[in-house]
């Protein structure tokens, strides 16, 4: 993609590609993709409550307003959108996962209502630009006394998609109020979502679309594991969690649309 270089050429704290490789950031080797990015010091902020949530959301909107700006030629082929992945979870491969039969009555459940709610949610293609894919407070960077943001971290999972979608895959794990946690802290969603909307304007289908992107991040995660040939629906309690709360996350950010 000709999007990866733009965003520190328009001041974005991203790392820079270094063009090592025969004047390209990235080579192929053992049959891997291998890049070479610049630097950024400091530390994660991952679970402290330092940088607050609020200035994470604030630099995710930010993000998408230089995202907005850059050229994009293509998806990432190494990455599932979400649309492809009721298609997955409904075919002969979910079993590759090692679901029980309960668990996988339940993901491919969840995998048709995916299917209809995506075309529910459905905005213009105008909509789409080149997400982070994984903004959560474990890939942005934080440095001095007290930590202030320095910049954002791991693009592997970059893809092309709306905004929103950005939102909820970022609070799927920096939504909740500990890692290990099935559930969400609501406090802490709205605390992403008020910083967010304090630097740009929510759509209006985003408080419906939220917990969408938030439960498809779950099943996204069980199909790639499926297509990897890897068990894992570890991801599944978390996914039924939001489903059953939908109502509540749509009111949560409701709140703040303008």
């Amino acid at each position: 993609m000709r999007f990866w270089p733009g965003l520190p050429g328009r001041a974005f704290p991203a790392p820079r590609p270094v063009p090592a490789f025969s004047g390209r950031s990235w080579t192929a080797a053992g049959g891997q993709l291998w890049e070479l990015v610049s630097f950024i010091p400091g530390r994660e902020v991952g679970w402290d409550s330092e940088p607050p949530l609020d200035q994470i959301g604030a630099l995710l909107a930010r993000y998408h307003a230089t995202a907005r700006r850059i050229t994009m030629d293509g998806q990432r082929p190494c990455v599932i959108p979400l649309a492809e992945v009721p298609a997955i979870l409904l075919s002969d491969k979910l079993g590759a996962g090692g679901p029980s039969p309960q668990q996988a009555a339940v993901i491919r459940r969840l995998a048709e209502r995916l299917a209809a709610d995506l075309e529910d949610i459905a905005g213009s293609s105008a909509d789409r630009m080149v997400i982070h894919g994984d903004f959560t407070a474990h890939n942005v960077i934080a440095r001095g006394i007290p930590p202030r943001l320095a910049g954002v971290i791991d693009f592997q999972r970059a893809h092309v998609e709306v905004p929103v979608a950005d939102i909820g895959y970022g609070l799927w794990r920096s939504g909740r109020p500990r890692q290990n946690a099935a559930t969400l802290d609501l406090v802490r969603l709205s605390r992403f979502i008020q910083g967010y909307a304090t630097a740009a304007s929510l759509p209006p289908q985003a408080a419906r679309a939220l917990p969408v992107y938030l439960y498809g991040r779950g099943l996204q995660m069980i199909a790639k594991r499926v297509l990897e040939g890897q068990p894992g629906s570890g991801m599944l309690a978390q996914a039924q969690w939001i489903e059953a709360n939908a109502a509540q996350i749509t009111d949560a950010v409701a709140t703040f649309l303008r």
